[in-house]
Order: structure tokens, then sequence, then C-alpha cells
């Protein structure tokens, strides 16, 4: 009887064997596939956060020129490339004349990343142009973590120029490309 009871015991031991074995296949199975299933859709994800919370919070430019014209600021929108700029260039020089903060923003052909320029005119009586580099790294697009928007204090006394893109700047009267691809340029161009 002593024979029976261990072979009866070793069989329950080589099936709870074979039976943890399994179990930890399987679940290692399921791990490994969704584990490659979620690294497949996480630059997706990202991608979706990044957007959704740019379109909530706005992006570097636009933070920093609410903050820089405050809350009573004539917004005189924002300029899509090739877009007419007529209306919000005009509504940043009437703005501008009568004193009022304001904030105007053109978005300029970039070739690897969404680049784009404009003024902010503070409460204060400051006049800034503002540069916006959505991925230095040329990743395309606009990334959360990386955009930079670059702020430069306009010559003083101030003078607003449309330039012959129709765009306002206060730097100069011409329309001035930067000097090398990497150098940032505060004119509207």
């Amino acid at each position: 009887m002593s024979l029976g009871n261990n072979s009866g015991i070793n069989r329950r031991t080589w099936f709870c064997a074979v039976a943890s074995f399994t179990a930890t296949l399987v679940i290692g199975f399921a791990i490994w596939w969704n584990y490659v299933w979620i690294l497949s859709h996480i630059a997706q994800w990202r991608s979706r956060a990044e957007g959704l919370a740019l379109h909530t919070l706005g992006d570097a430019w636009e933070r920093q020129g609410r903050h820089l014209s405050g809350s009573r600021a004539v917004n005189c929108g924002r300029v899509l490339v090739h877009a007419n700029p007529k209306a919000s260039t005009e509504c940043a020089l009437k703005a501008f004349s009568k004193g009022k903060p304001f904030r105007v923003r053109y978005d300029l052909q970039g070739f690897d990343s969404d680049v784009s320029a404009g003024l902010v005119y503070t409460p204060e009586g400051k006049l800034y142009g503002l540069v916006f580099d959505g991925d230095p790294l040329g990743q395309v697009g606009t990334s959360w973590s990386r955009q930079r928007t670059e702020k430069q204090p306009c010559p003083s006394p101030f003078h607003l120029y449309v330039n012959p893109n129709g765009r306002l700047n206060c730097f100069t009267e011409e329309a001035v490309p930067p000097k090398d691809l990497m150098s940032p340029n505060f004119q509207s161009y």
C-alpha cells in the first residue's frame, strides 16, 4: 500500500508541476503578446495625447503670447501658411494705434516642423517678436515636449512694418530670411 500511495503522490506532484508549467507558459505568452501590442501602439497613443494637449492648452507660442499680452488683449488671430494675412495685420495695426495689447501670429512654411512668427504687444507697452519651432529636432509637426518659442524685444522706439508678404513685423521694412536654417528669425518673413 505504501507503494500505491507514493505513486499517487508522484502523479499528483507531476500533474501539479505540468499544470504550473503550462499556466506559466500561457501567462508568459499572454504577457509577451500584450507587450508587443502595447509597444506597437505606444507611439500612436503618445501622438494622440500630445495632439489633445496641444488642442486644449495651445502650443508654446499661444501660451507665451497669452501670458505676455494679458487676458484683455486683442487676439488678431493666427494666419495659416499661404492664407491672406490682411485682416490679422490690420487688426494688429489698429490695436497698436489705440495702445491696446494685442497678439498676431503668422504660420510659416517649415520643412521639418511647424514654424511661425508674430508680434505681441503687452499691457505695459512692450512689443515683442515671438518665433516658434514645433520640433527643433525636426521630427515633423509639433512635439509637446520639444517645442520652443523665442522672445525678442522690438527695437525702441517701436515702428511696425508690413513686409512684402503682408505680415507685420517690427525689425525692418524688408522681409529678411534667416542667415542660415538654424538661426532664429524674429520677422514674419
